[in-house]
């Protein structure tokens, strides 16, 4: 391959062009020129293609299934009847990524995905992570949070601080053994510093559940309890700032609803269980407006699982969006044969069969984009 590459075109017309290409597509571009690898390994280009990305093909959902290894594939909006296509993950990767049991227990620390930014994929399993790049490959191990005693409670999100262009972990742990009882500690981990940070935790009373939340504009969302548990309210953490903010609900909902916080096109939405699934969406002003509604029995698996347990746990419903925002797709991640779409503009359901998955997979929707965004 030659070594120069001369081109009569300018440089940010260049960028323009290849910006649009995919990232497989990139990485062969790479070994035709020492300009061209200088190009597209360039910050400024990295995050240019991402932002095309954005436009270009994020209608692409995760998807994750185990039981007892983690897999990634994707399903495309556009063809809903395709079967799943599942990535090539790297060796050392799927090693990473083994189960393994304590000594003397008969429990199995699974992988699962703690988050998803920028096209980077956090595996956490127990206290361990890893960082995977699934369009090139790229993946990062990261040093454990040490955590003395295995009998605590702990949970994790994956997210980016875009004021600080850093990835995150946002890590709590929870000292008491006894239920709805709180006693944590709050962790941040920096991929630029490569090191955990222990930061201030929420305000007394609140019941936090870093697992089920979601981050917007720089902030980390979730839906929390207070006042004996009895009162939903969500909380806001700012990243930049470490600091906390307390937000009110939706006024139309009651004490019974169950409540879980989820991301559309860079917007915080409320997802809301009762009689009927709504889904609100927060606007500049904070005030909350709902953008779609069905009864619960349009949904199947909803009304079957219509009990206080599943209700509880309505956080294990994946979601993950189309390009345009107009469709949902949503479903329990213990049977992912029982997917459906939700349409907002026609405020329709229809129910998506996930083709090519496993009997026994456990599926989770979470929306990604390819990337060039790299790990070292």
């Amino acid at each position: 391959m030659p070594q120069t590459w001369n081109s009569s075109l300018p440089e940010d017309l260049i960028m323009e062009i290849l910006s649009w290409l995919p990232v497989k597509t990139l990485l062969r571009f790479k070994s035709a020129s020492k300009s061209l690898l200088n190009l597209i390994i360039s910050p400024e280009f990295v995050k240019l293609h991402l932002r095309r990305s954005l436009i270009r093909n994020s209608s692409v959902t995760l998807l994750h299934w185990d039981p007892f290894m983690a897999f990634l594939a994707y399903f495309d909006f556009d063809h809903p009847q395709r079967p799943v296509v599942q990535f090539d993950v790297h060796p050392d990767v799927i090693k990473l990524l083994e189960p393994y049991r304590f000594e003397n227990s008969l429990t199995f620390y699974l992988p699962m995905i703690r988050g998803i930014c920028n096209g980077v994929v956090c595996f956490g399993k127990a206290n361990e992570f890893v960082l995977y790049n699934p369009a090139t490959q790229d993946y990062r191990q990261i040093p454990r949070l040490k955590r003395e005693n295995r009998k605590i409670m702990f949970s994790d999100v994956f997210v980016y601080d875009c004021n600080a262009d850093d990835f995150m972990i946002f890590s709590s742990v929870n000292h008491s053994t006894t239920p709805n009882q709180n006693d944590f500690e709050f962790y941040l981990y920096s991929l630029k510093d490569n090191s955990w940070l222990k930061i201030e935790s929420p305000p007394q009373g609140l019941r936090v559940d870093p697992s089920r939340t979601h981050i917007v504009n720089n902030s980390l969302y979730w839906v929390t309890l207070k006042d004996g548990l009895q009162t939903k309210t969500i909380m806001r953490f700012d990243l930049s700032s470490h600091r906390y903010e307390e937000m009110s609900t939706p006024k139309q909902i009651n004490p019974a609803h169950i409540l879980s916080v989820r991301v559309l096109k860079g917007r915080p939405h409320v997802l809301i269980l009762g009689s009927h699934f709504d889904i609100w969406m927060i606007k500049e002003d904070n005030f909350w407006t709902p953008v779609f509604r069905c009864l619960t029995k349009q949904c199947p698996w909803m009304y079957e699982y219509d009990s206080p347990f599943w209700r509880n746990h309505i956080s294990g419903f994946g979601y993950g969006y189309s390009r345009d925002g107009r469709k949902i797709l949503i479903g329990p991640m213990e049977n992912p044969q029982r997917f459906i779409c939700c349409d907002l503009v026609s405020q329709t359901t229809s129910d998506v069969q996930l083709l090519g998955l496993p009997e026994d997979a456990s599926a989770f929707a979470w929306s990604w984009v390819e990337s060039l965004v790299p790990l070292a």
